[in-house]
């Protein structure tokens, strides 16, 4: 069941004011407050976090910049919302009350926001004949296409999804006299039903934002918003240089060099199409990304257990570990992770260097921990469901100890 949004502090969604909007933004749970921090750093607001989201107020000439934030995925614009929604007995009855509802509320602000952001310039508002009625409502050419989609969530509704969406969907027809259409449409309303409350809201994005970087997917491709958060667990200092060993697409240090252009990006893969998707996908990043330079990531082919760095030369580690589910297997990473944090050691900086690892297997990173904690030290762990699964992401710290055999002049032997 959906937590009730907390919308006491929110001023966008009062229609006396005019200049403020309120906006929710979906994450990847567990993702809220990486979330929360590139909202305040990047746009300098608050956020309120929910399980998956987060709310904010913005003045409505400013919601163009949310598109360019890393760690959400689908934006909306808030048409209103109420606490308190009561559903009728039978399946008929909420579906028109749940149409009126819709019907009754103010949407010009929203869609005011809406037509901004996509800088669409048909026919939105009803037209007005001089006596302030309706023209005849028959569809406009300039129009925007529209679908509605209905979230639900309890056991309070009677109706499906579908059937909340047609309802709703129709009525706002009749309210507006858009255009339906189901794919390649220009807006979708959305319309989120749980025990108690009800809310409306616009999408400011037709494709989810994960979609803006990687070109080149293979079948275990991170998204690129839940590599934006990891980027932003690690702390990226300016200088820092940043490994992911076993990178897939490349979409951690592609990302990475986009949030935080500071740093040196390195990725590197064992398997030869893996190394050659990221190579591939940097090719693209500057193209789809409209930079107007090259940008600070490179990859190479190697193994992680071997990796051909020099000692102490990286900074950072950020990495999504093998689950176990589609590559790899759980028996495989009982090995695999404690060769790879001890390989890891030797050229990552002791002390200073840190790690942020990904892994829906967290018995073999639970096992691996005594295994290693001579070098590293785990400073916390936090939670995150990744395509239904759940998964834990390890920070570590790198202790002042070394795998390094000693040099012959530490021994003494000449």
């Amino acid at each position: 069941m959906a937590e009730p949004l907390k919308v006491v502090d929110l001023i966008g969604l009062s229609a006396d004011q005019s200049e403020f909007c309120s906006i929710e933004a979906s994450c990847v749970t567990g993702f809220e407050p990486m979330a929360i921090e590139e909202l305040k750093e990047v746009l300098g607001i608050d956020g309120i976090d929910h399980r998956g989201r987060i709310l904010f107020d913005i003045p409505v000439s400013r919601v163009k910049e949310t598109l360019g934030l890393r760690v959400v995925n689908n934006l909306w614009v808030l048409v209103a919302h109420t606490h308190k929604f009561d559903y009728p007995e039978s399946c008929e009855e909420q579906l028109t009350s749940l149409a009126d509802y819709a019907a009754s509320l103010d949407w010009t602000k929203a869609l005011d926001v809406w037509r901004n952001v996509f800088d669409f310039k048909g026919t939105v508002f009803p037209q007005k004949d001089g006596d302030g009625e309706d023209i005849a409502k028959k569809p406009k050419l300039d129009a925007p296409s529209f679908r509605c989609t209905c979230y639900r969530s309890g056991k309070t509704q009677k109706f499906k999804s579908v059937e909340g969406a047609i309802a709703v969907g129709g009525r706002i027809q009749d309210l507006f006299n858009w255009n339906v259409k189901m794919k390649d449409y220009d807006m979708e309303v959305v319309i989120n039903c749980d025990v108690d409350q009800v809310y409306v809201g616009v999408a400011l994005n037709n494709s989810s934002l994960f979609n803006r970087t990687i070109t080149h997917l293979g079948f275990t491709s991170l998204r690129p918003t839940i590599s934006a958060g990891l980027v932003r667990l690690a702390k990226v200092l300016p200088g820092d240089v940043v490994l992911d060993p076993m990178c897939g697409g490349g979409s951690i240090p592609i990302e990475g060099s986009l949030v935080h252009k500071h740093g040196f990006y390195l990725g590197g893969d064992n398997h030869d199409l893996a190394a050659a998707r990221t190579r591939d996908n940097i090719k693209d990043l500057k193209t789809k990304n409209q930079l107007t330079q090259d940008s600070n990531v490179d990859c190479m082919q190697w193994s992680a257990l071997h990796p051909c760095l020099r000692d102490n030369c990286v900074d950072v580690v950020i990495s999504d570990l093998p689950f176990g589910k589609r590559s790899g297997s759980k028996a495989n990473n009982v090995v695999l992770y404690p060769e790879a944090l001890i390989a890891l050691a030797r050229i990552v900086r002791p002390t200073t260097g840190r790690a942020v690892l990904l892994t829906q297997d967290k018995n073999s990173m639970f096992k691996t921990i005594p295994k290693v904690a001579k070098y590293w030290k785990v400073n916390r762990y936090l939670g995150a469901n990744i395509g239904g699964l759940t998964a834990l992401i390890f920070l570590l710290k790198r202790t002042g100890a070394s795998p390094l055999p000693p040099s012959p002049l530490e021994t003494g032997d000449s």
